[in-house]
């Protein structure tokens, strides 16, 4: 006769042999279903200026993020430095050097070191904007203010509002202490219409060949060859002038940037060719060009 065997016991956990003899409803009952996790709200992305994403900060939040950068950079201040000790030191040591004639222009001795300054402004115009290719920081910038024309508008008013202000500073300076030297009045140095336009004219000079410089340096974004290109086309008009036909020659002279610091800082009524605020505003149509072209090419390329 065949024993009643005992059906087998399920094995496993206590809890999991208590829920196989549960219906679905106790189980749901027992072991309810894991609460699903509400959705974190959207964690805004970095603001600038109260706006997601910084695009739309005011112009000038951009002013004193440019402000901060041009001051803080080594290679600014030393670029400053030169064009003071240049401004300075070259008018002061021919000052105590040269015998003038009657006759010389006593400023032009005196701002001779703006000739040579000019070329260390326009070096600074393209370190303004090409460094930051160099070291792609105009990445981050561009990034936390989309809008490429007002970046180059801001880096353009910064740059020029602080050429200008050293220069005004420097040029001034020396144009006064170098002329009372010549004229061998330092207590009382006359001060003239001649004095006033150099300095003044001298110091738009300034900001505008470095603005020129700027856009060179964001056409072309390298700072090696946007400075060739700069300064050919400060020193090579007045290089080859001289040696084309007279009536060419002479016309690529007097349409050069050199050619238009010198009405500024001399006599405005020798010779030929357009005058001192007439030469200073051909310098600004290119500055401008340059720049046009450049915020072209950085609106429609990528960095």
């Amino acid at each position: 006769m065949a024993q009643n065997t005992p059906p087998p016991m399920p094995q496993g956990p206590p809890h999991a042999m208590a829920a196989a003899h549960m219906t679905a409803p106790q189980q749901m009952q027992q072991f309810p279903p894991p609460a699903q996790q509400a959705p974190h709200p959207p964690v805004p992305a970095a603001q600038l200026g109260g706006q997601v994403g910084g695009g739309n900060a005011g112009f000038g939040r951009v002013l004193l993020s440019e402000w901060t950068k041009i001051r803080t950079v080594r290679s600014t201040m030393w670029t400053l430095a030169v064009i003071v000790l240049l401004i300075v030191g070259l008018g002061i040591l021919l000052a105590g050097t040269v015998n003038p004639k009657p006759k010389d222009d006593y400023v032009s001795i005196a701002l001779i070191g703006v000739i040579i300054a000019q070329l260390a402004a326009a070096t600074l115009g393209v370190l303004t904007i090409s460094a930051e290719y160099t070291t792609g920081m105009i990445r981050t910038t561009l990034t936390a203010y989309p809008r490429r024309i007002q970046v180059l508008a801001a880096k353009g008013v910064v740059f020029a509002g602080l050429m200008f202000v050293v220069g005004l500073v420097t040029i001034g300076l020396t144009a006064v202490l170098g002329r009372a030297m010549l004229t061998s009045r330092i207590g009382e140095p006359e001060i003239g219409a001649h004095l006033l336009r150099s300095v003044l004219g001298g110091s738009l000079y300034l900001a505008v060949i470095g603005l020129f410089g700027l856009g060179l340096g964001v056409l072309i974004r390298h700072s090696a060859g946007a400075i060739t290109a700069l300064m050919g086309a400060i020193l090579l008009p007045m290089i080859i002038g001289p040696f084309l036909p007279h009536s060419v020659g002479s016309k690529v002279m007097e349409y050069s940037p050199m050619f238009a610091l010198a009405r500024l800082i001399g006599e405005s009524d020798k010779g030929s060719g357009p005058g001192p605020w007439p030469s200073l505003l051909l310098i600004a149509c290119y500055a401008a060009i340059a720049l046009i072209a450049g915020g072209i090419r950085l609106r429609s390329r990528d960095v």
